[in-house]
């Protein structure tokens, strides 16, 4: 079984009604120094204005596409960025479809409909979120908040209000990074394979102000010809009461995924 076959197929038969997007979204204007600052000076701009978000708590809507299907369900998420993440996802009349929880390490995913329960390493999330396994960046891609490396060597482009950060991982393959510096943030990061081809993007749009820092409403990730888009209609950001529940299922069928 793929990685997140079990969210996957929990997402399949939990249809729900989409409804209309946010289309909220910060003032903005090119800001002072542009198109002239560093790479550095770049980096440290998108992570001082992430800074502030230590844990979050966001509920929204789900949609999924492969080439085979196409369905919506509703989620939660809750999510501490230094080590824990735990998402619900729900289909009609609230009936829980499936839980997943994400830590630095590991990988927990509940199938509530089939009765299944998948254990795997943080590098199974790299199906969905390529390098997912470092630096929390599953959950930083799900909520908007992906800093760009500072060990890479990038190439810079400034173009239409954005900048580009280009470079190759120790992997061999490459990544892109188009930041928008009117909200230092990062909208859009391509992946690229070993032979340049490339291999996944995402996305993120509609941004809002939330408590005092820019997040977006919208979310989406693309890899393999799978699409999974997530719209943020509540998000809190370091709520006190965080609640990172999530019960690992001692009567379900258990197996690992790589």
């Amino acid at each position: 079984m793929r990685p997140f076959a079990v969210l996957a197929t929990a997402l399949l038969v939990s249809g729900c009604v989409p409804t209309e997007l946010v289309r909220d979204a910060p003032d903005d204007g090119t800001p002072v120094g542009y198109p002239n600052h560093t790479v550095e000076q770049i980096i440290a701009a998108v992570e001082a204005s992430v800074a502030p978000v230590r844990s979050i708590a966001a509920d929204g809507d789900l949609s999924f596409t492969s080439p085979n299907e196409s369905q919506n369900a509703s989620f939660s998420l809750r999510s501490r960025l230094s080590d824990t993440t735990v998402v619900t996802v729900r289909g009609p009349l609230g009936c829980q479809a499936g839980r997943a929880r994400v830590t630095p390490d590991s990988v927990f995913l509940v199938n509530s409909l089939v009765r299944e329960f998948a254990i795997g390493p943080i590098t199974a999330a790299d199906a969905l979120v390529p390098g997912a396994s470092l630096d929390a960046r599953v959950s930083r891609a799900v909520l908007g908040l992906l800093i760009p490396e500072d060990d890479v060597a990038w190439s810079l482009v400034a173009e239409d209000g954005r900048y580009r950060l280009t470079g190759r991982l120790a992997a061999g393959t490459s990544r892109a990074y188009d930041v928008d510096p009117s909200i230092w943030r990062v909208v859009r990061v391509i992946e690229f394979d070993t032979g340049g081809r490339q291999s996944g993007t995402q996305e993120a749009s509609a941004f809002d102000t939330v408590d005092g820092v820019v997040l977006p409403r919208r979310i989406r990730l693309e890899r393999d010809g799978t699409i999974v888009e997530g719209e943020h209609r509540r998000l809190v950001v370091n709520p006190d009461d965080l609640r990172l529940r999530f019960r690992r299922p001692t009567d379900y069928e258990t197996f690992e995924i790589r």
